[in-house]
């Protein structure tokens, strides 16, 4: 195809008018700061809350709901940063709409309708895209020191890579009443719904993919109260998650994800190979925080500071510990999809995939034993 001298422009669901959702903090940052996209549309679900977010945003149109804001011709990508409950319909809505989507982890309540949305995204594609136009929120994978990290392991720093640690070890967060929903199970969230996809999307980013596991997750900490009013509730989302794993280049390693511990302690994944070993950790959550590089060959007799290459950075301005960070280079990477044709990483059949690794997790745990993780699914 020919390239485009437009930028992407793009129609948010999720700006909040005050500021204070996912969207609004991490997403428009994201989009603002991403070389040619646009702005373009925000939409809420009423009239003076949708002008105001777009007043707040700076974009040129606003809408009362997806199913108008889908059908906007000069919108070329929805970008979905929601409650999870409403990341199916909203999805369903603007792939039959014919756009390209980018949604946030995790891209539904289950891994059916993340199979539903995957098989919907193969089959209607679109006109100037090879495979499916779209795009999870597993934004880590995306972040300069991971794409340096897999770089390096690819020139044979390390030589050939034998095992893995990884650890993401995080307070757990406080809930207000109104998001009762977020310390659910049954809304994909927690240890198992949340960090622990995020930490091992990651891994796969760098090592390719689990092909076995043993798995643990449990609530250890059910009891909590709301942050707002001091009511008493109870957790039923996993709060502590462990797996050892085995992968399809014969890597194995152990991972321990949590959200229990009393100090923000943060992510951190070693490769140990058999020329050398290379860390990368970053102080809170892997997908939006700093990234440090830490390597070590054989016989160099100390660890060095591995400095991450400006040519990756692709997120102008922003800052690196913005939660919008990592966002910005997902955004990119999709830009050169719609210039290219050719799909990124962590599109929705990754993502369903992802959906039943962590399905398959919990199973584990539930039966005792090791299970074979599903493969990419095929769709047609």
């Amino acid at each position: 195809m020919e390239p485009r001298s437009r930028p992407l422009r793009i129609g948010l669901v999720g700006a909040d008018r005050h500021g204070r959702g996912f969207g609004a903090r991490a997403h428009v940052p994201a989009i603002l700061a991403t070389p040619d996209t646009e702005l373009t549309a925000v939409c809420t679900t009423h009239g003076e809350s949708a002008r105001l977010a777009a007043e707040r945003h700076g974009a040129r149109r606003y809408y009362v709901g997806s199913e108008a804001l889908v059908e906007d011709p000069e919108v070329d990508l929805i970008v979905i940063a929601i409650r999870v409950r409403s990341h199916y319909p909203v999805a369903w809505t603007a792939l039959k709409a014919g756009k390209l989507v980018y949604c946030e982890w995790p891209l539904g309540l289950n891994s059916d309708e993340a199979g539903t949305l995957a098989a919907l995204a193969e089959q209607v594609g679109v006109p100037t895209m090879v495979g499916t136009p779209t795009m999870v929120g597993t934004q880590g994978r995306h972040a300069p020191g991971i794409v340096h990290l897999k770089n390096l392991i690819t020139e044979g720093y390390i030589g050939r890579p034998l095992f893995f640690r990884m650890a993401h070890l995080l307070p757990r967060f406080p809930v207000r009443s109104e998001h009762w929903w977020s310390a659910m199970e049954e809304e994909h969230s927690g240890a198992l719904g949340v960090a622990c996809s995020h930490a091992t999307d990651t891994l796969e980013a760098v090592l390719g993919p689990i092909t076995s596991l043993s798995g643990y997750a449990e609530t250890l900490h059910p009891n909590d109260h709301y942050a707002d009013s001091g009511e008493p509730f109870r957790w039923t989302a996993s709060d502590t998650v462990s797996y050892q794993a085995r992968m399809a280049s014969g890597v194995t390693g152990s991972a321990h994800i949590s959200n229990v511990t009393t100090e923000q302690i943060g992510f951190r994944l070693e490769i140990y190979g058999e020329e050398g070993q290379l860390s990368a950790s970053t102080p809170y959550y892997v997908s939006y925080s700093p990234l440090t590089l830490i390597g070590m060959r054989a016989g160099a007799g100390a660890a060095e500071h591995l400095a991450i290459p400006r040519s990756l950075h692709r997120a102008g301005e922003l800052s690196e510990d913005s939660p919008g960070y990592n966002i910005a280079h997902a955004l990119a990477s999709l830009r050169d999809s719609w210039l290219t044709g050719i799909p990124s990483a962590a599109d929705f059949a990754d993502a369903h995939r992802l959906h039943r690794l962590v399905a398959t997790v919990k199973r584990s745990w539930s039966e005792r034993r090791w299970l074979d993780v599903p493969g990419r699914a095929s769709y047609s």
